[in-house]
């Protein structure tokens, strides 16, 4: 019997106290935040935190207030709706949706709306760094209200957020002990990513990865596959384990999107 996947563990737990449209409409924008910053497409990202904003938005007044703005009207004003939250009554509502989560929120939003999002430039740019802290902003808001949805620790929802965000690969399936590729024109270094990235950001023994890349030979596949994808820093080959690195893990987005597309 098949075990529901993370994404749907977390739709679930957090859906239990807020709208199952909000749910998805947040984790979707949660992928495209993160899909975009591995991509180096910062001023997009950077817009995709607004979005994830109003969904988080949406979900707080929905858990404090009772109720929440309708999709695709206008929220109210950010410092008034914050106010509004705060001085909603605390008797039954934890503070992470009255207080925490909607004072991060109001930062991504001036980065939206203050920063030059467009800003291009030589080295590091504002971009990069602007859209480094939304990502980690919008992990921090999704695991928190998975922690309280859950009912679990910190440490655990931060977790299994590291496990749905962009994880969900539809190439790939598993039934917790066999892991199979479904997509079978691609080359063993793309099978070998492809598999990485559904797992990440946890670490895969090269025998486990042998196995559900299908190399005839684990021995060619340690010399031909991993010891070049780790020369190119797609990924860390080292006392048997496989870690994905970030140039493999955006060379795996692509791959995935590109097997979408033409799915």
């Amino acid at each position: 019997m098949n075990r529901p996947s993370n994404r749907a563990v977390v739709e679930i737990a957090i859906s239990s106290m807020a709208p199952a449209d909000l749910v998805r409409g947040l984790l979707a924008e949660l992928d495209d935040i993160e899909a975009r910053y591995v991509a180096a497409d910062y001023r997009p990202s950077e817009l995709s935190g607004g979005r994830f904003g109003e969904f988080a938005f949406r979900i707080c007044q929905h858990v404090v207030l009772g109720q929440a703005t309708a999709v695709g009207k206008q929220l109210p004003r950010t410092d008034l709706l914050i106010s509004e939250l705060e001085k909603a009554p605390a008797a039954g509502v934890d503070d992470t949706f009255r207080i925490h989560i909607p004072r991060s929120l109001r930062l991504i939003y001036d980065l939206r709306s203050k920063r030059d999002v467009a800003h291009l430039g030589n080295g590091v740019t504002p971009n990069f760094i602007d859209s480094k802290l939304i990502v980690m902003i919008a992990h921090w808001v999704t695991a928190e209200i998975t922690r309280v949805a859950h009912k679990c620790d910190l440490v655990t929802a931060q977790r299994t957020i590291d496990a749905i965000v962009q994880r969900e690969v539809p190439l790939v399936w598993t039934d917790g002990s066999i892991v199979r590729i479904l997509k079978q024109k691609l080359d063993h270094d793309d099978r070998t990513l492809v598999v990485l990235f559904h797992f990440y950001p946890q670490e895969v023994r090269d025998e486990t990865l042998w196995k559900a890349v299908e190399h005839s030979r684990l021995r060619d596949f340690r010399e031909r596959v991993l010891k070049p994808l780790h020369k190119a820093a797609n990924i860390d080959y080292r006392n048997g384990t496989v870690r994905l690195l970030p140039p493999g893990l955006a060379a795996a987005i692509r791959i995935a999107k590109q097997a979408a597309a033409t799915a």
